[in-house]
């Protein structure tokens, strides 16, 4: 999904329902512009794709999110309390394992099981 204000691309969020767990969407990447920022851009695009025709039978929404980054934590905690549902973390991507010192650890981030009211394309 994109985000475009006054000819502009100010956001965007990648992921992919999870082939093997299809009630799952994982969410790869989300971005939003310095000049956007501060609109609940970020939750607008999340709950907008979830509500997609797409996402049908969507319940759980997983992410990955380093320790320090504070700006996702608060994005994916206030979701889960719009979605009416839990956070719940666990360790996932070690920094010493994984990326051999050059990345920081991550957390696998899982919200769910939540309903979204799908929208539907009328033609």
């Amino acid at each position: 999904m994109a985000a475009v204000i006054e000819s502009e691309l100010v956001g965007f969020v990648s992921g992919y329902r999870l082939p093997d767990r299809p009630d799952t969407l994982f969410i790869w990447q989300v971005a939003v512009d310095e000049t956007a920022r501060g609109r609940s851009l970020a939750s607008r695009m999340l709950l907008h794709i979830l509500a997609g025709s797409g996402c049908e039978g969507v319940q759980f929404l997983e992410t990955t999110i380093t320790e320090t980054n504070q700006a996702s934590w608060a994005l994916f905690r206030s979701l889960a309390k719009k979605l009416s549902s839990e956070l719940q973390s666990s360790p996932w991507l070690d920094e010493k394992i994984h990326f051999e010192g050059q990345h920081d650890s991550e957390e696998l981030v899982r919200i769910g099981p939540f309903s979204v009211t799908q929208s539907r394309d009328p033609s």
